[in-house]
C-alpha cells in the first residue's frame, strides 16, 4: 500500500471511487472536490495499491460549523480545527488497513499545524470506524445535507519529551 499526497489530476479517480464507495445522495461534483483539495492540499492523500485508486482522504482546516456537502469551500481566514470531509475506500479494498492508514497520514499532517483538534461528520454506520480512532460524539447543528449524521471530534495528541528527558 502507498499513500501520497494527493495531486488535482487524481480527482477523476477520487470521483469516481466516490461513485462506487457511496449512496448517489453523497456524490459531490469533481468542482467541489477541487475546492476542498485547494483548501487543504497538505491534508489530502491517496492511497494506492497495485497501481490503483484504493481509498482517498479530504481533509483541511476549518472554523465553526461543519461545511455543508455539496458546497465548493471558501478558503477559510481563521480557522480553529482541522475538518477531515470524507474518507472512502474501494469496495475492493476494504479489509486493508486502508481507512486507518489515511487516516494516519492526515493525523501526522495535522500535528505540523497549530490546531490542536481534528473534527469530522460520520455519515450512515460510520461513527463505529471514527470510534475506534479514538474520536467522540460532540454537539452541535448539523447542516442538512448530510442527513443522518454524528458530529465528532478527536484531540491532537502532541509529542512531548519522556520524562526522565526533562531537565
Amino acid at each position: 500500500m502507498r499513500i501520497r499526497p494527493m495531486q488535482p489530476v487524481d480527482l477523476p479517480a477520487v470521483h469516481a471511487l466516490q461513485c462506487r464507495a457511496y449512496p448517489a445522495g453523497y456524490h459531490e461534483s469533481q468542482q467541489t472536490l477541487a475546492s476542498h483539495l485547494a483548501a487543504g492540499p497538505e491534508l489530502c492523500f491517496v492511497a494506492e495499491q497495485a497501481g490503483a485508486l484504493a481509498g482517498y482522504v479530504f481533509a483541511h482546516p476549518w472554523a465553526g460549523d461543519p461545511p455543508a456537502l455539496f458546497a465548493q469551500l471558501p478558503m477559510e481566514r481563521a480557522p480553529d480545527h482541522v475538518f477531515l470531509h470524507d474518507l472512502a475506500v474501494c469496495p475492493d479494498c476494504r479489509g486493508l488497513s486502508v481507512g486507518p492508514q489515511l487516516f494516519a497520514a492526515v493525523e501526522s499532517a495535522a500535528r505540523h499545524t497549530t490546531h490542536v483538534e481534528l473534527r469530522l461528520v460520520a455519515v450512515g454506520r460510520a461513527s463505529g470506524f471514527w470510534a475506534r480512532l479514538g474520536f467522540g460524539p460532540m454537539q452541535g447543528v448539523l447542516p442538512e445535507s448530510y442527513g443522518e449524521a454524528v458530529r465528532m471530534r478527536r484531540s491532537l495528541s502532541r509529542i512531548s519529551p519522556s520524562p526522565e528527558l526533562q531537565g
